[in-house]
C-alpha cells in the first residue's frame, strides 16, 4: 500500500492502478465526510490544511507510476492540473469576476473601502455565481477531465520494454 499511496517511482501496473484510483477516492470521501461532520474541532483544521497537499501527493504516486508503466513522464498529469486551474479562472471570471475585480478596482490600493460597500460587492458576486451555475459548470467540466484523464490511464496499454522507469512489470 505504501508504494501504490505514496511513492511516485517505479512503474504500475493496470490492477493496481484501479486499485490506487479506488482507494484516493475512500480516501477523499472519507477526509470530506470527516470534516463536514465535525467542522468545528482543532484537529478538523489541520486536516483541511494538510489534505489538499496529501491528496496531491498521493495523486502524482497513483498517477505518475501508471504514466511511468506506460512509458511517460508526469507531464501528462501536470497539465492536467494546470489545465483544471485555468479552466477554473477562467469560469469564476467569465461568470462575474472581471465585473467583480473591475468594481474593487475603482478603489486606490491603500483606500479604505466602506464596509457595506464591500458587503454589497461581495454579495452581488456571490448571487451572480449562484443564479450563473457557475459552481456546477466547473464541477462537470473538472470531473469530466480527471475521469477521461483517468480511463486513459487505466485502460492504455503499458510499456512492454524496460524504459527509464524500471523493467516492466
Amino acid at each position: 500500500m505504501k508504494k501504490i499511496f505514496l511513492s511516485p517511482a517505479g512503474r504500475m501496473g493496470r490492477r493496481e492502478f484501479w486499485v490506487g484510483i479506488l482507494g484516493l477516492f475512500l480516501f477523499v470521501c472519507a477526509v470530506n465526510f470527516y470534516l463536514r461532520q465535525f467542522p468545528a474541532l482543532e484537529v478538523s483544521f489541520w486536516i483541511a490544511l494538510i489534505f489538499p497537499f496529501l491528496v496531491l501527493h498521493m495523486s502524482y504516486a497513483i498517477y505518475g507510476t501508471r504514466l511511468h508503466d506506460m512509458g511517460r513522464s508526469f507531464w501528462p498529469l501536470t497539465l492536467l492540473i494546470v489545465l483544471i486551474i485555468l479552466l477554473t479562472i477562467f469560469i469564476m471570471l467569465a461568470f462575474g469576476g472581471a465585473e467583480y475585480f473591475a468594481e474593487f478596482a475603482r478603489y486606490e490600493r491603500k483606500a479604505v473601502i466602506d464596509e457595506a460597500e464591500r458587503e454589497r460587492l461581495i454579495t452581488q458576486y456571490q448571487q451572480n455565481l449562484a443564479e450563473s451555475h457557475a459552481n456546477m459548470i466547473l464541477s462537470l467540466s473538472s470531473t469530466a477531465l480527471i475521469v477521461a484523464f483517468t480511463l486513459w490511464c487505466g485502460v492504455s496499454k503499458p510499456d512492454p520494454k524496460a524504459n527509464r522507469y524500471g523493467p516492466p512489470l
